[in-house]
């Protein structure tokens, strides 16, 4: 968020008990703790300027345990709390390349995402310090404390020195609702600011600004730039100076803002609740930063082969026939269509709506038998499967509250069953159907979103799954879909908190009259502006006596009486046990099907055994108020109240975050147990650390504008990194008109994401790319480009899901040194192969491409078109100009791969995915200065368990091109990874070759490990793209493999 810097935290006025600090602010005093005792002890390593210099020592002991005791107290105000006396601290080595850190307030359990939640998964090369040959060199870093009077220590990289997170000077406030911590970064002000990447989930551009607050807190919104949307990723990565890369995890479901200061040397977490879990990954290249990454959250689920395919949906076909008359049209323009999508459906006509969808009354698992009778409607899907064409449908994740029993079955079973997110009562209510409801009752939450009045699954309760799969169940069998899309799971309302006082009339479907229009920008500056659709009744609620941000600053260095008086400073944590909360009673009652670390057993003596839980004064308005919605809006603003509750006790203000993840992983489950031979595609708006593993992802509502369209370059990259790599944004824009140039840019883009959907929104005009000539055309030609690749993409994926890599990457990966490249988010890579250097202004008929060292080939001539100099101890990149008329942009691929692709011949209509799974396989090979190459082609039978998963590797020489093929590894389960964390850690890997990405060379598999084969041919010369090489067949045949180029 663009927010200006202040020398002080901003405060609400309401009086010395309500005080509300604001985003974008530097507290003037922290709160500092001082070593009391350690286990084991710590080893002094040097005196510096007076003071001890402490060495943690993590390779003897296997992990350091440290009781830290309240040195000075933040001085934030009584509405704050006190500070904890004594805080508990665990430093442990995970692995030689990632480190843990948790700190958590010694006599209270604070709330932590649940193991069952996010399963942090054991390293391949987990760290022992017992296991014999490990020697003090083992871990890739090392962890000082700079002065055990102060909070102040640093994680070094050992081979370097280089300072991976530094908290010298800043303090640490661990308070029930407000925690901040800071590391400084490397870096100064202007241009030598710290290079800082992911953070997310936000628009705008990729290297994180300088002097912004970026707010993680879940929430329904079209894509305006720099606000907080739809998922929340505390994950970031720094690349240094040097080159070299590392990453932090702050792992927290919690709201929490992160500021970067000014002058891009300091990185402020301010978090409202929780405790502090970090990871530290070492690297030091940025594709073993997301590996590392990925490795504890969870690698990216194994995509089904259609879903690479040309996707189309509207939010406005809403009848079969209409979608049956799209279908035909793509054919009938020779246009490949993989799969039709059906949206949320509406129709306007003039300025009223008549209400058309495929549920009936937005009923989540039912079909209006008027517009997709479910007799007709399950028999076209036949006939698309048996066209080799998929279909995925929409479903929400709230449930119409539908209070006269037997019309409405998700409704009954899940209040007869207590399924429902709970609200407790505060006073005498009496509900629509008579009910009465005393204070202390707990009763269903109750939102409005499509279906009118909603109620919304609580998946924490251990009978949501059952109920979850039952109905999806009941739902594919009705109609054989074929992929699930889950939107609104933020989870999403139309009113801020509680709906239950809607009166009878209003509980109805939405209709457009409900509807307002938000304004988005088409660029940084003020100027143009679009209209897109917003509720109207969603109104953001802000606390009435907020004082001007710009204007009202608070010395507290000069006003301590009125910030920190007397009484507040006596106040301490036994005060909040024996104070009345509403919740109390479920947080000491958590279920003990969650998992935390409340139930582990005490691993020193510095645990104290059983703690009582954390219970928070005031969840509605919380002391520090997040930057939600880039105007510090109330956390129940268009969601959940904060102070709802789930099952276990378990507050919405803990969990809101992980509401998309958590139903993201009951959908997977549902799909796996209906379909268990079949990879599951789900395709969520909602996602958190460790979703890749069960979810896909698209961008969310964008517009249809130059900004949107480049905006969607960072949107894909970030996904990269937080290990959701098959993503990609509404092409053409959700909202607004696109025009015939935009969308023609915007497919030849598209055609390039790992997610390639065409999607818009009524009232609109449609934008199927058949709709012009000279769409059509380039549309063809792209999609038809992007069809042949897909072997090349499949590899890709299966890639990252073995071991992280990432599907697209920014070209910096290949130079990270190179500020020019650290700064380009106009160009990006496929694997590490295929340069795009896409066209992102309109009537723009060049590109300014920067190209990093080596060879680079255009993949439309196959001419060597771009070679660049390597320099030994200089970033070398070039920028060359490009043309690029409107039926073409610059795609080059990298010299020293190898590229596998479709043998089909030129000029042969590609209508799906199954006729290149059928075809043979052709490889282009294009040749770096050495005359040499690399690559890998991976096949399989796109079951959820192949029987012949197989990986060919190819190597070109001087003279000389070799193949050989091996049993591949199998697909990972994410159900059984997560319930069985350890299985990972004991499978027999080799170790990862990064530096070549897809091309790299990592050698045969030991024995035992599946079948080999290896052939050679005589190269007549240096093959380049254009002039490929023949494979007969799928490419995965046991034995040799030669052909000639």
């Amino acid at each position: 968020m663009a927010l200006h810097w202040h020398s002080q935290p901003v405060l609400g006025t309401s009086g010395a008990s309500n005080l509300t600090a604001m985003a974008g602010s530097t507290s003037p005093s922290t709160a500092d703790y001082k070593i009391l005792s350690s286990e084991p002890p710590l080893p002094e390593l040097r005196h510096k300027q007076g003071g001890k210099l402490l060495q943690l020592p993590l390779e003897r002991s296997g992990q350091v345990l440290l009781q830290l005791g309240l040195a000075r107290k933040a001085r934030l105000g009584p509405a704050f709390g006190p500070d904890p006396r004594q805080l508990t601290m665990k430093i442990q080595p995970q692995s030689p390349t990632r480190l843990c850190v948790e700190i958590e307030n010694s006599h209270r359990q604070a709330w932590k995402v649940p193991q069952s939640i996010v399963p942090r998964l054991p390293s391949k090369q987990q760290f022992d310090h017992r296991q014999s040959g490990q020697t003090e060199h083992a871990l890739d870093y090392e962890v000082v404390w700079n002065d055990p009077s102060s909070f102040a220590f640093t994680i070094l990289r050992k081979a370097t020195g280089d300072k991976l997170f530094d908290t010298s000077s800043f303090g640490l406030t661990m308070k029930d609702q407000y925690l901040e911590l800071s590391t400084r970064l490397v870096g100064g002000s202007g241009e030598r600011a710290a290079s800082l990447f992911g953070l997310g989930e936000n628009a705008g551009q990729l290297r994180r600004k300088v002097g912004t607050t970026t707010t993680l807190w879940a929430r329904d919104s079209p894509c305006k730039p720099d606000v907080n949307l739809y998922g929340c990723h505390p994950f970031f990565m720094q690349v240094l100076p040097s080159g070299s890369a590392h990453g932090v995890l702050l792992l927290s479901s919690n709201g929490m803002d992160i500021v970067f200061s000014p002058e891009g040397d300091r990185l402020t977490y301010k978090v409202i609740g929780g405790a502090i879990e970090l990871y530290v990954f070492t690297g030091p290249t940025p594709q073993q930063v997301i590996q590392q990454y990925t490795e504890l959250v969870g690698r990216p689920c194994m995509i089904p082969y259609y879903a690479q395919g040309f996707h189309i949906c509207r939010w406005g076909y809403d009848s079969l026939d209409k979608v049956k008359t799209i279908v035909s049209n793509f054919k009938k323009h020779s246009l490949p269509l993989e799969a039709m999508w059906i949206d949320i459906e509406q129709v306007f006509v003039a300025r009223s709506v008549n209400l058309h969808v495929y549920m009936k009354d937005y009923k989540c698992f039912t079909f209006d038998q008027e517009r997709f009778p479910t007799k007709q409607l399950a028999e076209y899907v036949d006939e698309l499967h048996a066209q080799d064409q998929k279909i995925v449908m929409i479903l929400d994740p709230g449930i119409k509250v539908q209070y006269e029993p037997g019309f409405y079955e998700p409704y009954d079973e899940g209040v007869a069953k207590n399924l429902f997110v709970k609200r407790r009562i505060t006073k005498f209510e009496e509900a629509e159907d008579g009910t009465q409801h005393h204070e202390g009752d707990l009763v269903d939450f109750v939102g409005k979103v499509w279906p009118g009045k909603t109620t919304f699954p609580d998946w924490f309760h251990p009978d949501a799954q059952a109920y979850w799969t039952k109905h999806i169940t009941q739902w594919l069998r009705q109609v054989p879909l074929d992929g699930i899309w889950i939107d609104m799971n933020e989870a999403a309302s139309f009113h801020d908190g509680d709906c239950s006082h809607i009166e009878f009339s209003e509980d109805r479907p939405v209709q457009i009259s409900d509807f307002a229009l938000a304004e988005a920008s088409d660029s940084d500056d003020e100027g143009d502006h679009l209209l897109q659709p917003q509720h109207a009744d969603s109104s953001t609620k802000k606390k009435k006596d907020l004082p001007n941000v710009a204007n009202s600053h608070i010395d507290l260095a000069h006003d301590s009486e009125a910030i920190q008086p007397k009484d507040a400073i006596a106040l301490h944590e036994q005060e909040y046990e024996e104070s009345h909360d509403p919740h109390r009673l479920e947080r000491q009652r958590l279920d003990s099907s969650l998992p935390s670390s409340s139930t582990v057993e005490p691993e020193t003596v510095l645990d104290q055994g059983p703690k009582p839980a954390v219970i928070y004064r005031n969840l509605s308005e919380p002391p520090y108020r997040i930057n939600n919605n880039n105007e510090f809006a109330d956390l129940e603003y268009r969601t959940i109240s904060p102070d709802a509750l789930h099952h276990g006790g378990v507050t919405e203000y803990d969990a809101h975050n992980l509401y998309g993840h958590m139903e993201g992983i009951a959908t997977y489950n549902a799909l796996r147990t209906l379909q268990p031979e079949r990879k599951p595609f789900i395709l969520s708006r909602s996602t958190f650390p460790g979703s890749g593993r069960f979810v896909c992802k698209w961008n969310g509502d964008n517009w249809s504008t130059e900004y949107d369209m480049k905006a969607s370059i960072g949107g894909l990259l970030n996904f990269q990194f937080f290990g959701i790599p098959m993503v990609g944004a509404d092409i053409g824009g959700f909202g607004d008109t696109a025009t015939e140039e935009l969308l023609i840019r915007w497919h030849q883009l598209g055609a390039f994401y790992p997610f390639m959907r065409n999607h818009n929104c009524l009232p609109n005009p449609s934008q199927e790319p058949y709709i012009t000539k000279a769409l059509e055309q380039v549309t063809r030609t792209y999609v038809d480009m992007r069809y042949r690749l897909l072997p090349y993409w499949y590899t890709l994926f299966y890639r990252s899901h073995q071991d992280g890599r990432m599907v697209c990457s920014p070209v910096w990966v290949l130079d990270p040194r190179d500020q020019d490249l650290l700064s380009n988010d106009e160009q990006f890579l496929v694997g590490e192969s295929l340069l795009i250097s896409p066209v992102l202004k309109l009537k723009q008929k060049a590109v300014q491409a920067r190209f990093p060292a080596g060879r680079w080939y255009d993949m439309h001539s196959g001419e060597l078109e771009v070679f660049v100099q390597s320099k030994e101890d200089a970033a070398a990149s070039q920028v060359y100009r490009m043309e690029a008329p409107l039926e073409s942009i610059p795609v080059h691929l990298r010299g020293g791969h190898i590229l596998p692709r479709a043998g089909i011949e030129t000029g042969t209509f590609i209508q799906t995915t199954s006729q290149v799974q059928q075809a043979p396989l052709e490889i282009l090979v294009a040749l770096d200065d050495t005359e040499c190459a690399r690559g890998e082609y991976y096949h399989d039978d796109d079951s959820f368990a192949p029987k012949d998963g197989t990986l060919v590797k190819f190597q070109a020489r001087p003279g000389l091109l070799t193949m050989s093929s091996f049993a591949a590894d199998k697909l990972v389960d994410p159900v059984w990874e997560g319930c069985r964390g350890e299985a990972r850690a004991a499978e027999t890997a080799e170790k990862d070759a990064i530096s070549g990405g897809l091309g790299s060379w990592d050698g045969p598999r030991g024995p035992g490990q599946g079948r080999e084969g290896r052939g050679e041919v005589v190269l007549s010369g240096g093959a380049a793209p254009g002039a490929g090489v023949d494979c007969e067949g799928s490419g995965a045949a046991d034995g040799d493999a030669a052909a000639p180029a």
